[in-house]
């Protein structure tokens, strides 16, 4: 059963790590080269080209609360709650869930004890229906969920988000100090908001 979440007054927030970092950028060096109007036999700066795509997906990823390769999530919560905020927008599976039983054992529970919303921003996990969450044994992270969040595939990447990082590419590319005397250099850039606020995940 999908509950109300508006029946809730406090959502509590766990503790999120990566467990297995992305084996693909959403832009290549050739898609950014492009971008920068740079030859292709030019490689002298590849390197820090790379540098750029990932720092430019880190803060995509940052200000949208997603993530944008698929890669293997964490969350940790100190017990159950009937809904849990997984924090990511854009979750595509729940791997498992796991916690420790008042022996302080680690046990892994059943599908069935729990429903899951991933259309949701941010994906919500909440008892199921017929569900029983077990104790817990008093502790921090007593609860663990592991969940798959991003594309599998560059593909599957929408067209706003690469655009989005080929221009903090490309700023920072051509700026690549903190301030440039008579400019103003945000954070993010606002074209940059404005192409990425449509897959923001938003807090409740």
């Amino acid at each position: 059963m999908i509950r109300n979440l508006y029946d809730y007054n406090y959502l509590p927030y766990g503790k999120l790590s990566l467990v297995t970092a992305p084996t693909s950028t959403a832009v290549s060096i050739t898609e950014a080269k492009t971008h920068l109007r740079l030859d292709s036999d030019f490689t002298a700066d590849d390197t820090y080209i790379s540098t750029l795509i990932d720092v430019a997906t880190n803060m995509v990823e940052e200000f949208t609360r997603t993530r944008v390769m698929a890669q293997t999530v964490l969350i940790s919560f100190d017990q159950f709650y009937d809904v849990m905020n997984l924090q990511l927008g854009g979750a595509t599976s729940i791997t498992h869930v796991k916690y420790f039983d008042t022996n302080n054992v680690e046990q892994t529970l059943s599908a069935t004890e729990y429903a899951v919303d991933l259309k949701n921003k941010p994906a919500l996990l909440y008892e199921a229906e017929d569900g029983n969450y077990p104790d817990t044994y008093e502790k921090p992270n007593a609860v663990k969920i592991t969940f798959v969040v991003g594309e599998a595939s560059a593909d599957d990447v929408v067209a706003a988000i690469k655009h989005a990082i080929l221009i903090i590419v490309g700023r920072y590319y051509e700026n690549r100090q903190d301030v440039i005397v008579g400019s103003q250099v945000n954070t993010v850039p606002l074209m940059v908001e404005r192409l990425l606020t449509p897959y923001r995940a938003y807090d409740f």
